[in-house]
């Protein structure tokens, strides 16, 4: 399983310079059928996505305290600011399902404890999709386009962010 996540995440890393161009972007406006869709889908999987697996078996239901308790394994496990996967699904997406990392803390794990001083937080990158949306002028086509989406591959513990608030000094 772990090998599998590893894949997934450096073609995230991979895909980051493949963002479509304004003329790609000119040509994908145009209304197709569902057979088409399949094999721009088709290509665009064996093309991106080929040889990655996804996760199948995502019913991790640890908590925090129980992955302190364990700080074994993984990187996910062992990681300050521990982490799970679940499987991201959108109909209308290509891939259509991605798998999402979840911080499984609020707060970053030090000397065996939770310590609300800092923050786990997710970790972005960016992954190019498909979309497809249904055509404006028939119903029974659909447009199909790239995009961007950011997508949570992990989780790192922060200091907070704190907000300054300007002081009005007594004149």
């Amino acid at each position: 399983m772990t090998r599998l996540v590893i894949l997934q995440m450096i073609s995230l890393l991979i895909f980051n310079d493949q963002i479509s161009s304004p003329a790609a972007a000119g040509r994908s406006s145009r209304c197709v059928g569902v057979d088409q869709v399949k094999n721009t889908a088709d290509r665009f999987q064996r093309r991106h996505w080929g040889r990655l697996s996804f996760l199948q078996s995502t019913q991790d239901t640890r908590t925090c305290a129980q992955t302190v308790a364990e700080m074994r394994g993984d990187l996910s496990n062992r990681s300050l600011s521990p982490w799970k996967y679940s499987l991201n699904k959108e109909d209308n997406r290509i891939p259509y399902k991605i798998s999402f990392a979840e911080c499984l803390c609020d707060g970053c794990i030090i000397n065996q404890r939770e310590d609300m001083r800092y923050n786990s937080v997710p970790v972005f990158a960016s992954l190019m999709v498909m979309r497809k949306t249904p055509c404006p002028r028939d119903p029974n086509k659909f447009v199909v386009s790239k995009d961007v989406i950011k997508v949570p591959v992990g989780c790192t513990c922060a200091v907070p962010k704190y907000t300054t608030l300007s002081k009005k000094l007594p004149s």
